[in-house]
Parts: C-alpha cells; structure tokens; sequence
C-alpha cells in the first residue's frame, strides 16, 4: 500500500509555516492548476472570537489564500455552513475570518445554508440513513477543495479536525438527519460523495477541554497538510497524545476507502512528531468512574455518547444541577431491554440506540444526541428529539456557569501538574 504523505510546520510565522507545510505536498503550484476554481472551507460553525479558538485561525486563513494565489487560480471562494441555530455570516465575521480572508484578496463569500442552486446526490452504497444529499453546484463544480479545520476537543466525536470540518458543506436539514443517525458513518457517508483533496490544520492555537463550545485554548504553534484526510487526523491525534484506537469514526472511515491512520502507511515530512508533541487535556476520554454518584449503563455504547454523557455531568454540576439529580439512571448504548419496574421518570435513555424504548424512559434522540439535550432532559425530565430554535438562546444563559465551572476545573488541573 502507497504511504499517505502528512507534513507538519511549527513557527510563529503563520504564512512561513503555510508556504514550509506545502512543500513537502510538492509545493502549492503542483497541488493548484492554473485557473482553476479553488474552495477553501474553514471551520466557522459557531459565533465566538478568533481568541477562542472555537473556529478556524483568520491568520491561516489570510495565508493560504495568499499561497493558493501563487498558482494562479481563476477564483478563490471561501464557503462554509454554520451548526443548527448560528448564522454563517455572523459566525465569519465574529470570528474575523471573514475580515481576514477579504484583506488577503478573496474573490467570493458563500454562505452555503443560503444557496438555492443544490444538485441532489444519491449515496448508494450508504453505511447510515443518509441515503441522498443535496450539495451546492459551485462545490461540485469547483477544482479544488481546501479544508481548513482547527483541531479542537468536540463532545460528539472527541475531537473535531479534517475528516469532521467537511460536515459544513451541507445545509441544515442534513446537519440534523446526521445526528439522528450513526455520525460516523454518515460522515463518511458525505466524503464518498464530496471530498477535499487537500487539508491544511489549525494547530496553531488548538482547543483543549469541553470543546465544541467551551474551549481552552493552547499555544502550540503547528500547522499540519496533507492530501488524505484520514492520515492527517490520526497524525493529530499522535501529535497531541490522543489513542486513535478509542476514536469512533476511525475504522468506518478505513472501511469507506479513505484512507490511512495506521502508522506503518502514514509518511511524516517536515517536523517529526517527537519535535512537536504536546498533550493536550482531553478530558472527554477520562471516564465516567469520576461521577458514581449516577448509575451509568455503558454497555455497547460508542465514545461520541461515552464524551457526551461526560460533557453532561459537568454542566450539571455547573448549574448545581448534579446531586439534584443523582436518582436517575442513565442507558447508553445498544441494549437488549431495559429492566422492568424501574420509574420512568429517573431512567434517562441516551440516544437513537435506545429509541425502541423511549416509552420506559425519557428519551433523547440523536445519534449522538444534539449537546445541550442530554442535560435538559436530566434536569427538566421530559423528552429532547428535535433541535428546536431555543437551542441557542439557552446554551447562552448556561454559558457563563459552566465557564466558571472550566475554570475550576484547570486550576485543580494546573495544581495537580
């Protein structure tokens, strides 16, 4: 098997470090034909400043449209589709992308929730319920794709970075069906049909912690190419002390043909991973052992649910919601029946796995469930199906708790160090 090539730069200059990643990939005028239609899709998916790390770093982006420029393209766009409940545009803008990539000379912004011109796809060969997708013409029709992700912790998936940034070229009508099935596979499920041909990573300033939203951001001052997206990931992972093996989506991207993540066909170009390592605090891969005050039924569960039922009971205990709730009982994962006589009002069931049951329980859909769901449905005790429009008018009343809460949490971390 041909090795997958996965080049790493460390630098403070951030358009030095774009120009060095490249060249390992054989430099930006081979990898871009000359008038050619070039896509750049950041990670904009939430409004929050550049400071936070939540999104994509406008430095990188600024630069790599200054790079790809260097080969002559006929147009650069920079398009993305924000998460449920954010507008694109605001999410650009607050987190100075949108800024950046029009100083550095972008030709077109698109915001693809808006865009009307969608050519149905059929996903044939489907490994979830995404059978067909829709997809904006301009991004079928263009020459190159670019991602740019930033590697962040992320509670649905333990980290987000290249092979889950390209989850916002679709609308949100599909951004919901692919958390009311299996995630993972309906990720992959999309790169059969759309993939980037080149991936450039924000580990410039990475985000730490209970990421998506509730980030810890961290110097670390890398920047990571390479043309298969599966390779470049589990590269990531290594680089910040992350076990590929307890990652989901992993093997159902090996099965889809995607590419590599086993070292022996992975080739790194440029800094080694020794010369970068960095581990990063991940607390989603940490356990539940920590909260035995709940009684947690893990069996068959998959790490997305394991990360979010762990994000949960930290906000409980943010809101001082936790001790409150300690006489629920919590199902995760494929199950093959639920004990009689249990009360249905303290048997919460997490997940799409557990939707043959819902009537013993209070149910909460989504494959994994949306983020804040879980938590609702424990405190307020009623079913959580559909991410309804008061999804980020709450998330935001929270918000300021479970910062409190983070930064408890790092300075016990910092001391125990």
């Amino acid at each position: 098997m041909k090795k997958s090539i996965v080049s790493i730069a460390k630098g403070t200059d951030v358009e030095q470090m774009v120009t060095e990643v490249l060249e390992p990939l054989g430099g930006v005028r081979s990898l871009i034909r000359p008038k050619s239609t070039v896509v750049l899709k950041p990670n904009a998916g939430h409004v929050a400043a550049a400071e936070t790390s939540v999104n994509t770093n406008p430095r990188l982006v600024a630069a790599v449209i200054k790079e790809v420029r260097k080969a002559g393209p006929k147009e650069i766009i920079l398009a993305e589709a924000s998460a449920i409940g954010c507008d694109t545009m605001e999410s650009l803008e607050v987190s100075g992308i949108l800024k950046a990539a029009e100083d550095a000379g972008v030709d077109k912004v698109i915001d693809i929730k808006s865009d009307k011109d969608l050519i149905n796809i059929p996903i044939r060969d489907a490994r979830s319920d995404l059978t067909k997708i829709r997809l904006p013409r301009f991004l079928l029709e263009a020459e190159h794709i670019i991602n740019l992700p930033i590697f962040k912790s992320h509670c649905s998936m333990v980290f987000t970075c290249a092979l889950k940034n390209l989850k916002g070229v679709v609308q949100d009508k599909v951004h919901y069906k692919m958390h009311q099935t299996d995630l993972a596979k309906a990720m992959m499920d999309l790169w059969s049909v759309i993939k980037a041909d080149l991936s450039i990573a924000d580990l410039i300033r990475p985000a730490e912690g209970f990421g998506p939203h509730s980030t810890v951001p961290t110097d670390f001052d890398c920047i990571v190419a390479g043309k298969d997206p599966v390779a470049l990931d589990a590269t990531v992972c290594r680089m910040v002390g992350l076990d590929v093996d307890k990652v989901a989506y992993f093997e159902p991207a090996r099965e889809r043909g995607l590419g590599n993540y086993d070292e022996d066909f992975i080739e790194v170009r440029g800094k080694t991973i020794d010369e970068v390592f960095k581990e990063l605090w991940l607390p989603y891969m940490e356990g539940l052992e920590k909260y035995p005050e709940y009684s947690i039924d893990t069996e068959g569960a998959c790490s997305s649910c394991l990360s979010l039922v762990g994000l949960t009971m930290e906000k409980l205990k943010s809101l001082n919601e936790y001790e409150k709730n300690a006489d629920a009982t919590i199902f995760v994962g494929r199950k093959k029946g639920i004990p009689e006589g249990l009360d249905p009002y303290k048997v919460i069931l997490f997940g799409d796995c557990l939707k043959k049951y819902r009537k013993q329980g209070v149910f909460i859909g989504g494959c994994p469930p949306a983020e804040p769901h879980p938590l609702w449905a424990i405190v307020d005790r009623k079913d959580y199906t559909e991410i309804g429009p008061d999804l980020r008018e709450r998330m935001a009343r929270e918000a300021p708790y479970f910062e409190a809460h983070m930064e408890k949490l790092i300075k016990a971390r910092d001391e125990a160090a």
